[in-house]
């Protein structure tokens, strides 16, 4: 990844087994065993019990192959170990178990490298690294609030924003203790430390699933790391920057031994319909995590590049890699701003949008250097990393609508910091979205997403 991030990457050589082609939405199925695609196979099956059937990988040359009337290869590797190796099999659903408890655990943290972050009252947490119910209530009834008056969302600039408060159980993290800003009919956090550009309101959790849809559709799972095993024996995971929580969710209930613990800025989680084994709290990471050294098995975190800036990565990653277990694993997702087959449109908005970015202190190919990243980390070993092509677009069947719609829905969210660096019309903003968007079928776009996970060396003996 470190040498090739200037330009697009290759797409591999995908054999002919169990291949993903668009122009194959519509048509019959031509693999030599017969064995229909996933989208035709849904139909027949108990949607609980699928399983995604799986790309089968060679090398890349190295070389760009543009390919015609067909999308990028969806997945491309950057590492010498076989890739097949590291797909790992993930049925989608299995049968929820509901948690009608009101009342759930809040995560305590008393090591002294983040004592800072969480002052809560002492007592020891259970040996999953979470106080009982009892001590959750207490908590919730003591607990004060911080009123976030100085905060400044990076959309608000020169403006008389109308504002909203939220407080959850635990003030100890700014996270919980919460302003909002409403510009151009969305609704923004406002929270000290955090550069997030995107809202937290309805249409936000609906681009968030999609978002999540269209990557389980194109690496065919969620998630990469070699865990299948210690999640079916039963891991602690946790959801960095969980979102709505789609991810922990559809984990919790594939994986009922584990327990998964989602963590967001925002509380757009459920609270109540959710499987028994997994919970929500509402923290910001650079505010260090509270909970124990070595607390989980299992650390996923994806797109949330857009809530760190270029010179907190490392402090992020060295907070995530003290709760993880020695032995345990943590996997990254980030999607690189850069668009790549372009038309004028797409280039300039697409460009406004790095600009933007940089201006904020966000790196905006974040995604391509997730390895540097991680190797700056000293206890965490085993670093590999890949990345797909997504297209975007009509042409490329149901991935290429599943980007395209999270490419809309995601330019749209950031309208107004756009329009206001470069001033101009929001309506005109609109009007070269839409000419964007025909341009994906025109020049068949793409974007790179790139994941990378790692292992923490084992403890000294």
């Amino acid at each position: 990844m470190g040498s090739q991030q200037s330009r697009p990457r290759s797409p591999s050589t995908v054999s002919q087994t169990n291949t993903y082609y668009p122009s194959q939405q519509s048509s019959s199925w031509h693999h030599p065993g017969d064995q229909p695609p996933y989208h035709q196979q849904q139909r027949s099956q108990n949607p609980y019990q699928r399983e995604y059937p799986l790309p089968v990988l060679m090398p890349s040359d190295g070389r760009v192959k543009v390919r015609k009337n067909s999308s990028p290869s969806t997945t491309s590797h950057t590492n010498s170990k076989p890739a097949r190796a590291r797909f790992k099999p993930l049925r989608a659903f299995s049968t929820f178990r509901f948690d009608h408890n009101p009342v759930f655990s809040p995560p305590r943290h008393t090591s002294s490298t983040t004592a800072a972050a969480s002052t809560a009252g002492g007592g020891g947490a259970p040996s999953d690294g979470l106080p009982s119910q009892q001590q959750a209530a207490n908590d919730m009834t003591s607990g004060g609030t911080t009123t976030l008056s100085t905060a400044v969302h990076p959309l608000a600039v020169n403006e008389e924003p109308t504002t909203g408060q939220t407080s959850s159980f635990n003030s100890n993290n700014s996270a919980n203790s919460h302003q909002y800003v409403w510009i151009a009919g969305r609704k923004y956090n406002l929270v000290p430390a955090s550069s997030y550009m995107l809202p937290c309101d309805e249409d936000e959790v609906s681009r968030l699933h999609l978002l999540h849809f269209m990557v389980r559709f194109a690496i065919q799972g969620n998630y990469l790391a070699p865990v299948s095993e210690v999640l079916r024996k039963g891991a602690k995971v946790l959801d960095m920057g969980c979102g709505p929580g789609a991810w922990s969710m559809e984990i919790a209930s594939e994986y009922p031994k584990s327990q998964v613990v989602g963590v967001d800025i925002s509380p757009m989680f459920p609270n109540d319909i959710k499987p028994s084994n997994c919970t929500f709290h509402q923290l910001n990471l650079h505010d260090g995590l509270p909970f124990e050294d070595d607390t989980f098995d299992y650390i996923f975190m994806r797109f949330i590049g857009m809530g760190i800036k270029a010179e907190q990565w490392e402090s992020a990653l060295t907070e995530l890699a003290r709760v993880l277990k020695p032995g345990g694993w943590i996997e990254l997702t980030e999607v690189d701003a850069e668009l790549y087959r372009v038309g004028p449109n797409t280039r300039e908005l697409n460009q406004q949008l790095i600009q933007v970015m940089q201006m904020l202190h966000i790196d905006p190919y974040a995604g391509r250097t997730l390895k540097s990243k991680l190797e700056k980390i000293s206890c965490l070993t085993d670093i590999q990393t890949t990345f797909i092509s997504c297209p975007g677009g009509q042409w490329a069947g149901k991935l290429g609508q599943l980007a395209l719609q999270s490419w809309q829905a995601y330019y749209h969210a950031l309208g107004p910091k756009i329009c206001r660096s470069v001033n101009m019309p929001f309506k005109e903003y609109e009007d070269k979205m839409e000419s964007c968007w025909r341009e994906a079928d025109e020049y068949k776009t793409f974007e790179n997403v790139h994941f990378a996970y790692a292992q923490k060396k084992a403890a000294p003996a």
